[in-house]
């Protein structure tokens, strides 16, 4: 049975959708969803003279014009409506976004016909990457409270060493209880996995000096790392730089739990690349909110939503993420990841 109040299911007997039974079935319980999404090369069709975006302009490589773009906006749209929905009527109440080149694109997205009734805000920041493309954050008020955000340069060395992508830290109330959130799109594996993995470590060590800084203040913070990580759960970046361990009742202070792991150990991806499936898209959370009792709100579970639909239907790439382009040839797809979503537990008072 479940009752909706204000927006957010209360659970009363049971969950239904597969996850730990952790719950107490003589109590309710309220929800709320927090999802991820690269939603690959979000381009205006303007073409910005200080970045590269010119393949994505109607004169450009790919012939990026209006019709184009208002597709994948739609597109979108409708992949992030449906995030949380058997669990939350609402939705997701906070959502990362990466790969977004500007403001004006995440303002259309927002006010496409399938998110316009949340009246999602926004938080983004123009970044240094040289391709223009962003992190950014979108949250509906009615849930999520913004307290304060900055964008959080990496800086990298080395020859070979070009701007990357900011980490995007929001911070806030959800229902009343301060939370903490981080985007992140860390360096690419562009000249192969081992050649660039110091890049993703110097971007994971910028994560970790972020929640240390907020640990000064807040020893027991809630805080949510998400983001494609150009990473697996168990890559030295994310195992070593953000420290993280594989059991829940392993954690200290000062280690995360990476949310995602489980889905990865059963094989399960979010893209793909020469018929490897890796898990790039992740969230991670800090030891407050894998306590178990659900006082306050704590991580529940985490998904990958991977719904037929976003899934390329025949040729070799069959099962893969339904792509814009692919292979130069514009496919009229999402993107080339599968979006993630974690819920997380509060006991009603």
């Amino acid at each position: 049975m479940r009752i909706v109040v204000s927006g957010i299911f209360l659970f009363i007997v049971s969950f239904n959708y597969g996850y730990a039974q952790d719950l107490d079935k003589n109590k309710s319980y309220e929800v709320f969803c927090a999802g991820f999404y690269n939603v690959e090369n979000l381009y205006d069709t303007i073409d910005q003279p200080l970045i590269s975006d010119e393949e994505f302009t109607p004169t450009g490589i790919n012939r990026w014009d209006g019709p184009k773009y208002w597709k994948k906006i739609e597109h979108l749209s409708e992949v992030l409506s449906q995030l949380g929905i058997e669990s939350t009527p609402d939705g997701a109440a906070v959502i990362g976004l990466c790969e977004v080149e500007s403001r004006s694109c995440l303002e259309d997205l927002i006010h496409a016909p399938a998110l316009s009734k949340r009246k999602y805000s926004i938080v983004h920041y123009d970044g240094p990457d040289q391709r223009g493309v962003d992190v950014a954050f979108l949250f509906q008020p009615k849930y999520f409270k913004l307290i304060s955000s900055r964008a959080v340069k990496i800086t990298l060395t080395g020859d070979d060493a070009r701007p990357t992508r900011d980490e995007l830290l929001v911070s806030g109330e959800m229902n009343g209880e301060r939370m903490h959130f981080i985007v992140c799109h860390w360096p690419s594996r562009r000249g192969g996995e081992k050649k660039s993995a110091p890049k993703r470590m110097t971007a994971a060590l910028t994560a970790k000096s972020i929640i240390d800084s907020i640990y000064k203040s807040e020893p027991s913070a809630k805080i949510v790392l998400m983001g494609d990580l150009n990473d697996d759960p168990d890559s030295k970046s994310i195992v070593k730089g953000l420290v993280t361990v594989p059991e829940k009742r392993q954690i200290h202070l000062g280690q995360m739990y990476n949310c995602m792991l489980g889905l990865f150990e059963r094989g399960i991806g979010t893209l793909a690349y020469n018929d490897t499936w890796n898990l790039f898209d992740q969230m991670i959370v800090t030891p407050e909110l894998i306590r178990f009792d659900f006082n306050s709100y704590r991580f529940y579970n985490a998904k990958i939503f991977n719904k037929p639909f976003l899934k390329q239907e025949y040729g070799n790439f069959k099962g893969y993420p339904f792509r814009t382009y692919a292979g130069g040839i514009y496919n009229g797809g999402y993107s080339d990841h599968f979006p993630v979503y974690t819920f997380f537990v509060r006991e009603k008072k």
